[in-house]
């Protein structure tokens, strides 16, 4: 398999130093670098090495958003799986300047939770929905799902609550599209009362004077634990876990111009692949990152596999940060085992 791919887990360095490396179809060690050589190319182009510094803390079910020129990332449960409590949720919010990579910065934060998204638009952040842990460490469960939705603005470094979801939603994702955020999958968890699943997606239109969320025509599926990501001026919905039990590699979208749900092709391999993953548009191309560690791209009817992380993780964010570059960051392995380390990887090039 062809792929003009490099995956560096040390990206590129802003102060402009420039390492080449030669397409190999082995693992190739760049002054110091590991780099691994997908590609069957003779040569690549230059790769940048970056030095991101660390998350603080190891972090999984959080959200994260890339907005002019920072990398953000708010809340998330610190500590093993399937440990829930107050004491190991975060509300920490930081951000990470991309053009200096030096180190983290502390912004206000609100509740602790986890299960959330954050989404960028126009220079703020937005904050949906999330779940939080009334239980202290060592106590029976009881885990409610948030209906909450905010607004952060940079400039002033302040929150604005925005109008909350129709009804409380967690272990869901949210994306943005021509300035109106769409929100799909996910439960209602009420505490000792049970958790009540998703069977809507709705809509928050950001350039009306009024905001209100509005639903969308039903989905065709009832899933949690989904990634959401913009392919082609559509919304799309991947993976997840069904209400019935067992995991799904399905991908559904939904098309704004003729305000109808669709279906793309399944994720390859076994449905866990899409347990938690995480997905985004690249060049007009759908990527998705899985818990197996493979980087996936949407080609047509077909699925290509065009990368493979150092450490694979579901659970995480997988985010641009150009039009030929991903990266990855949180998230656990199936083995339970965590990593602070971010991971980039280059697309050299993207194929038209």
């Amino acid at each position: 398999m062809k792929s003009n791919l490099l995956q560096v887990s040390r990206g590129r360095d802003f102060l402009g130093v420039f390492y080449t490396a030669l397409v190999l179809s082995t693992l190739a060690v760049v002054s110091g670098l590991n780099v691994q050589v997908l590609a069957e190319e003779p040569s690549a182009k230059p790769v940048v090495a970056t030095k991101f510094p660390a998350l603080p803390e190891s972090i999984t079910s959080f959200g994260a958003a890339v907005s002019d020129g920072w990398l953000y990332v708010y809340g998330g449960n610190t500590g093993k799986t399937h440990q829930y409590s107050s004491d190991l949720q975060s509300n920490r919010f930081r951000r990470l300047n991309l053009a200096k990579l030096e180190a983290w910065e502390e912004l206000p934060g609100e509740a602790k939770m986890q299960g959330l998204a954050l989404v960028s638009d126009a220079g703020k952040l937005y904050r949906v929905g999330g779940f939080t842990a009334k239980n202290a460490a060592g106590e029976k469960k009881d885990l409610w799902s948030i209906a909450d939705v905010a607004r952060f603005d940079p400039a002033t470094k302040t929150w604005e609550k925005l109008p909350s979801l129709p009804a409380p939603r967690s272990s869901h994702d949210a994306i943005v599209l021509d300035h109106k955020i769409y929100v799909a999958g996910g439960w209602g968890m009420q505490g000792n009362k049970g958790s009540e699943w998703h069977h809507s997606a709705v809509v928050l239109d950001l350039t009306q004077p009024t905001l209100s969320w509005k639903e969308l025509p039903a989905p065709p599926f009832v899933r949690r634990a989904v990634s959401l990501a913009t392919w082609t001026g559509k919304v799309c919905v991947i993976g997840g876990m069904y209400e019935t039990g067992g995991t799904s590699g399905e991908v559904d979208y939904y098309d704004p111009a003729t305000n109808t749900w669709q279906t793309a092709p399944d994720l390859p391999g076994d449905s866990i692949e899409g347990f938690g993953n995480s997905a985004c548009e690249v060049g007009g191309k759908l990527f998705v990152s899985t818990i197996e560690g493979n980087v996936q791209r949407l080609d047509g009817d077909k699925w290509t596999l065009v990368s493979k992380l150092k450490h694979p993780r579901y659970f995480h964010r997988m985010l641009p940060l150009s039009k030929d570059e991903l990266v990855f960051l949180g998230g656990t392995a199936r083995s339970g085992e965590r990593t602070d380390e971010i991971e980039t990887v280059l697309l050299n090039p993207l194929p038209k």
